[in-house]
């Protein structure tokens, strides 16, 4: 009799667990799905095109903005996963998208967004991007295999489509610890100070040295930077970090 309840209750308990795993798969496909619109719509691509195809051109940003005038671009980065509008508010103290979809419903996932200190029509010296790190190697997953110098060397460019965006090529990748100082100082580096030049240079300087490896491509103080951060669970308040400046015409 006792033997029958237990297995009655872990049979209970199993099925359980595959509602609620059936339910977030089915979250994620709807949301997946929801975004392959909006990058068509974006790129004004037939509907049998799937995202991150290459013949994509320059993105309709006010297609975009008709859907949520909070999006401020596109972020790509050629045969990886990463292919997703970005958004900014300063709601939630500039996190609102770290837990909702770009409709604004409520999603695990969110979406990209830019820190809200940056300015995307200036635009800011450096243009911080978050993004989650899920299991699913969707949103910024992939950005953990640049910890493979071989990953970097087949995926050099990530293309920010934005007022005054485009191509930015990867310098420097750092695995780091916001439970240190110097990392967090990281996040505080978005504009250059003119009276204190050094300061930028510092900072170019420190990426370089606490690169994972050397990318070959080296940061002057005047390009403009783009910075994509997603969290990293192996470290202790860990995060990714991926630099790239912009490739200039």
């Amino acid at each position: 009799m006792v033997r029958k309840w237990i297995r009655r209750v872990c049979l209970a308990v199993i099925f359980v667990c595959l509602v609620i795993a059936a339910k977030d798969a089915f979250s994620l496909y709807r949301e997946e799905k929801g975004f392959d619109e909006i990058w068509r719509q974006a790129y004004h691509m037939p509907k049998e095109a799937k995202r991150n195809r290459d013949e994509a051109g320059g993105v309709d940003l006010d297609a975009l903005r008709a859907l949520n005038p909070q999006c401020v671009g596109y972020i790509s980065i050629k045969d990886t996963p990463l292919s997703y509008p970005v958004m900014q508010t300063d709601e939630a103290g500039g996190m609102f998208y770290l837990t909702h979809a770009f409709d604004r419903s409520y999603h695990g996932n969110g979406t990209p967004f830019l820190d809200m200190r940056c300015d995307i029509e200036k635009p800011s010296d450096n243009l911080i991007v978050y993004g989650h790190n899920t299991r699913n190697t969707k949103m910024f997953s992939c950005l953990r295999f640049y910890q493979e110098r071989e990953y970097f060397e087949k995926h050099p460019i990530v293309r920010f489509d934005h007022e005054n965006g485009g191509e930015y090529e990867i310098f420097a990748v750092l695995f780091s610890s916001l439970s240190e100082q110097e990392n967090r100082d990281i996040f505080q580096m978005i504009e250059r100070d003119p009276g204190e030049p050094e300061q930028w240079e510092q900072f170019l300087e420190y990426l370089a040295q606490h690169s994972l490896y050397d990318t070959g491509v080296k940061a002057e103080t005047e390009d403009k930077i783009l910075t994509l951060s997603t969290c990293y669970r192996p470290i202790d308040n860990g995060r990714v970090l991926v630099f790239a400046k912009k490739i200039e015409n």
